[in-house]
């Protein structure tokens, strides 16, 4: 039984990644601080520390490190030096891919609720995929799963065979390139990571290496330049199984008919089934009817059909931090959201409008570098707001502090409130907020810790260490 230690265990790529390597090993895992991800190891038998020391490594047989944390890492160090073999995140996932179908889902956005809807497709067709995903799903709550399937057919004649993972495949460090699925879903080509990525043509071009290393089908969204251009490239070179879905009238698998009911968006898709098929998701939005779309496209790919696929993309509850309902006072809704690019937090403001007479938003730009990069498109996507408070910008491990230079612009450039931290965010929000508003909380870094604050605050009736007017 081998032993693996994982560097920087708290985060979402880190801690899926072992709980997998709990079902066929000893894992250890260290990390700055308390992160409910790795908490939720424990119970499962993992042991978890909250600092980095080169003593943790010790009697490790492989080092798993996150991209955030490199040779100046204490533990990363330690294993270097006593020779234990130190794998990064694609090497653990071209490990936990062996053997197995890959359908891997990439693209610049939509990639977490796209992998939950295809696993919870997967789960509703009879098939126990295992899954990593970017988000603990909230009906099982964790956000990866170790599949018990058997090598066999899917269904009577699906000509499907095969232990299955689900896996959100991040562009990040370029990971994704690990892989080589079986079906790959590419939901949209866009700028971001300029870290790793300084033009959108390097953008593109690793998106073009992922399709190349596709050994079955694309599955690609056709209202979207950069994955229909791969879509495109992949016809050039004489490849079959490509497989388009959107509104688009060159898509295969067509929507139509997308109408708001109460909780529930509906639509029709066609092309993929004798019969269009009626669909009804629990979560909003246009972006999310392409999510859910996407996924009944990998499932069909290679297995489940018809009424058993809906079944599970219908069944498919949220994930952590997306577009998440986290309550309701003072006749106010709180939405927590991990949208942080200019076009996520459009496609988020578009979906929640419909609910609330006023939509007030607090933001958290992700990343010095991603802000300074889009900073008027920021600008432009967040006026779509009725009231906005920006809060200091999260650095990440990766990134040294511009100690608020980017925020505090952002925010005057918005006629914005400023906020230090999430406290500071919540009493704004809360003393801004009014019965019929919603306040959605936008960001990836730690500022969804506001949105729970936010209902204490409007609870309670007191803002800013006043009574609430």
């Amino acid at each position: 039984m081998t032993r693996y230690h994982v560097v920087g265990i708290g985060g979402a790529g880190m801690s899926a990644v072992a709980r997998l390597l709990l079902a066929e090993g000893e894992v250890s895992g260290s990390d700055d601080g308390r992160w409910p991800l790795a908490e939720a190891l424990r119970p499962l038998g993992a042991t978890v520390y909250e600092s980095f020391d080169p003593a943790h490594v010790r009697g490790a047989e492989v080092v798993v490190r996150s991209s955030a944390y490199g040779q100046d890492n204490v533990e990363v160090k330690a294993a270097a030096e006593a020779g234990i073999p130190l794998w990064r995140r694609h090497e653990a996932w071209a490990h936990l891919a062996k053997g197995k179908l890959v359908v891997a889902i990439a693209g610049t956005h939509g990639k977490t609720t796209t992998t939950a809807m295809t696993w919870c497709a997967y789960r509703a067709g009879g098939v126990d995929a295992s899954l990593i995903c970017g988000a603990p799903l909230r009906d099982i709550g964790a956000n990866a799963h170790v599949g018990r399937s058997k090598p066999g057919p899917v269904e009577p004649g699906s000509g499907f065979h095969g232990d299955v993972l689900v896996i959100e495949a991040d562009e990040y460090d370029r990971t994704f390139l690990a892989l080589g699925p079986l079906v790959g879903v590419v939901t949209n080509v866009e700028h971001d990571h300029v870290d790793q990525f300084p033009t959108l043509a390097d953008v593109q071009g690793a998106f073009a290496e992922f399709e190349s290393g596709i050994t079955g089908v694309l599955v690609a969204c056709a209202d979207d330049p950069g994955a229909a251009a791969l879509a495109e490239r992949r016809r050039e070179r004489g490849k079959h199984g490509i497989l388009l879905y959107g509104t688009s009238p060159a898509a295969d698998a067509r929507i139509t008919d997308v109408r708001e009911d109460g909780r529930l968006t509906r639509f029709t898709l066609a092309g993929i089934s004798p019969t269009p098929l009626a669909v009804a998701i629990r979560v909003p939005g246009m972006h999310n009817v392409r999510n859910a779309t996407a996924a009944l496209c990998a499932v069909r790919a290679l297995g489940p059909e018809g009424n058993a696929m809906v079944a599970g993309v219908e069944s498919f509850d949220g994930t952590s931090r997306r577009l998440e309902t986290v309550g309701e006072a003072a006749g106010v809704e709180v939405v927590d959201d991990y949208a942080h690019h200019p076009t996520e937090i459009r496609a988020s403001l578009a979906a929640v409008r419909p609910r609330a007479s006023r939509v007030i938003v607090v933001f958290q730009a992700h990343t010095p570098s991603r802000l300074s990069a889009f900073f008027d498109d920021f600008v432009a996507a967040l006026r779509g707001a009725d009231a906005v408070v920006i809060a200091d910008t999260f650095r990440s491990a990766r990134e040294r502090s511009d100690e608020g230079a980017g925020a505090r612009r952002l925010a005057a450039a918005l006629g914005a409130r400023f906020a230090a931290d999430a406290e500071a965010a919540a009493r704004e929000a809360a003393s801004l907020a009014r019965p019929g508003d919603l306040v959605l909380v936008m960001g990836a870094g730690d500022i969804g810790a506001a949105a729970p604050r936010i209902l204490e605050l409007l609870r309670a009736g007191v803002v800013s260490g006043g009574a609430r007017s």
